[in-house]
């Protein structure tokens, strides 16, 4: 069964979060290598360090004409997380599967913050960099740690872990 035929069945919302834009600056929470990834930025401006780029209609048409997803199955939320994310997360209802490709210490824990609330029992949360950027692992870690969360954490491959919510 195809994705498309699965979300219309479910009757389930595909929410995106991004800024269209690459990521932003890290922080000196992301370490050494994301300051030199970033050109040597590293003050957590939110502004592009135009890396990861991809605008919306990039991913809308990938979304809507390769994968077939219905357009009323998606809902678009452009900017950077720390701005979209408390306003526009609440409205996500239940999640199924939180996959968060944040890259940077803030991004996750803003995600995490505000969304992880929402993951139903069993969801899953796939933290697509985790192994990848060190800011990424630090704010789960410490997410999982002040929360009390002993779900294993699982690696999926050379950067990607996730966990089921018990």
């Amino acid at each position: 069964m195809g994705l498309a035929m699965m979300t219309s069945k479910l009757n389930r919302t595909l929410h995106l979060f991004d800024s269209f834009e690459g990521l932003p600056e890290p922080t000196q929470d992301d370490g050494e290598f994301a300051k030199v990834y970033s050109g040597g930025k590293a003050l957590g401006k939110l502004e592009s360090v135009h890396q990861c780029e991809a605008g919306i209609e990039v991913v809308k048409n990938f979304l809507h004409c390769d994968l077939k997803l219905p357009v009323d199955r998606v809902k678009y939320y452009k900017g950077w997380f720390q701005d979209t994310v408390p306003e526009h997360g609440k409205n996500c209802g239940d999640i199924a599967v939180l996959r968060l490709d944040g890259d940077w210490y803030e991004s996750t824990k803003i995600c995490l913050d505000e969304l992880y609330g929402r993951l139903a029992k069993g969801g899953v949360l796939l933290l697509d960099d985790y192994y990848a950027w060190e800011g990424c692992s630090k704010a789960a870690d410490e997410f999982r740690e002040r929360l009390g969360i002993s779900d294993q954490l699982r690696k999926i491959d050379c950067d990607s872990a996730y966990w089921i919510k018990s």
